[in-house]
C-alpha cells in the first residue's frame, strides 16, 4: 500500500508543477503582470487543485470500480468548472478605460464535448470493469 501512496503523491506533485507552477512561471518571465488577471490566476490554482485531487484519488483507487467513478466525477466537475471559469462563454476583462469582451462559446462547447466524451469513456470503462469482475467471479460448472 505504501508504494501506491508514494506513487500517487509523486504523480500529484508532477501534475501540480505542470498545471500551476510552470504556467505562473511562464507568465511572470514573459513580462505579463500576473496581478492584472487576479480572477484567472485564482481559477488556475483551483483548476490545478481539482485536477491534482482527482489524479491522486484515481491513483490510490486504481484497479477498483471507484477509480472509474472518480474519473466520471472529474469529468462532471471539469464541465461545471469550465462553464463557471469562462462565464458561460462570455469573458470580459477591464483595463483602465478599456472594456474587452470575448465570445468563447464555441471553445466552451468544444471543452464540454471533450469532457463529455471522457465521461462516456469512464462510464464504459466502469461497465467493462464490473462485467469482467462478474465473469471472473462465476465458477464453471
Amino acid at each position: 500500500m505504501a508504494p501506491r501512496i508514494s506513487k500517487a503523491v509523486i504523480k500529484g506533485f508532477i501534475w501540480f508543477l505542470m498545471l500551476y507552477t510552470v504556467p505562473m512561471l511562464i507568465l511572470s518571465m514573459s513580462g505579463v503582470p500576473v496581478d492584472l488577471f487576479p480572477d484567472y490566476t485564482e481559477l488556475l490554482g483551483v483548476y490545478a487543485a481539482v485536477t491534482v485531487f482527482f489524479v491522486v484519488a484515481a491513483e490510490l483507487l486504481s484497479k477498483t470500480v471507484f477509480q472509474h467513478a472518480f474519473n466520471m466525477a472529474k469529468a462532471i466537475v471539469m464541465m461545471v468548472f469550465f462553464v463557471y471559469a469562462l462565464n458561460g462563454g462570455f469573458v470580459t476583462v477591464d483595463f483602465a478605460a478599456i472594456h474587452i469582451s470575448v465570445d468563447l462559446r464555441v471553445y466552451l462547447a468544444m471543452l464540454l464535448a471533450i469532457n463529455f466524451l471522457g465521461l462516456a469513456k469512464s462510464a464504459l470503462q466502469a461497465l467493462n470493469f464490473i462485467s469482467e469482475r462478474a465473469e471472473t467471479s462465476q465458477h464453471p460448472r
